[in-house]
């Protein structure tokens, strides 16, 4: 979705939890101009399978910094719990198609907003201690934390949260728990042998990190 749509109401069922939170997944997605040109839009996939599985997500396509700060609020006021994140990145900084942003950066964009939410980051070596540590710091109330350690393949990591997605939400459809998450995202680094980043809250606040290897 382009800058000039956002501003358009995207329906969705907002079928709104006992926090006031919606158990939805909020999907944001920028890529470089070739990948465009080739339409290795992960995000889009996902949307359209969320959409299989009798969810609503709402989908966002974005190319700058400024319009991810507008998403961001986007992102506060639908009240939707779990945000994706599918763009280029590395071990300091994710990319959309015109800007790169730090993770310290994103972590402010993002200040406040990823309370009592999970944040599911697509993009290569983006899972570490680091990213997650600075998202928490801003948002202290967020919930996990998910990230490939290495580099991934468009299709490895468009079959690898699919099948995330479809089994989670075939677990339960209204809200996840991060022993189930763990559970399923250590399925899926064996079946699919990409390594994965997982921090959660355990019940005394703390922030866990661990590294799921195949």
């Amino acid at each position: 979705m382009r800058l000039s749509e956002l501003l358009q109401t995207q329906s969705a069922s907002k079928r709104r939890l006992s926090d006031g939170s919606v158990p939805e997944v909020f999907i944001i997605e920028s890529l470089e101009l070739i990948d465009e040109n080739k339409d290795r839009r992960e995000g889009a996939v996902l949307a359209s399978i969320l959409r299989m599985c009798g969810k609503n997500p709402l989908y966002y396509y974005i190319r700058t910094r400024a319009e991810l700060e507008l998403i961001a609020k986007e992102f506060e006021a639908s009240g939707y719990r779990y945000l994706h994140i599918s763009c280029h990145g590395n071990d300091t900084c994710l990319s959309t198609t015109l800007d790169s942003i730090s993770y310290k950066d994103f972590a402010a964009i993002f200040k406040s907003r990823l309370n009592k939410r999970r944040i599911f980051v697509s993009a290569c070596s983006t899972g570490n201690e680091l990213f997650a540590e600075l998202v928490a710091a801003k948002s202290p109330g967020v919930l996990s934390f998910a990230a490939p350690v290495n580099d991934i393949d468009f299709d490895i990591a468009v079959a690898f949260w699919s099948a995330f997605y479809v089994k989670v939400f075939d677990i339960n459809s209204k809200s996840m728990s991060s022993p189930r998450l763990a559970d399923v995202l250590k399925a899926l680094v064996s079946l699919f042998e990409a390594s994965i980043h997982w921090s959660w809250r355990s019940t005394d606040k703390t922030l866990n990190h661990e590294v799921i290897d195949a």
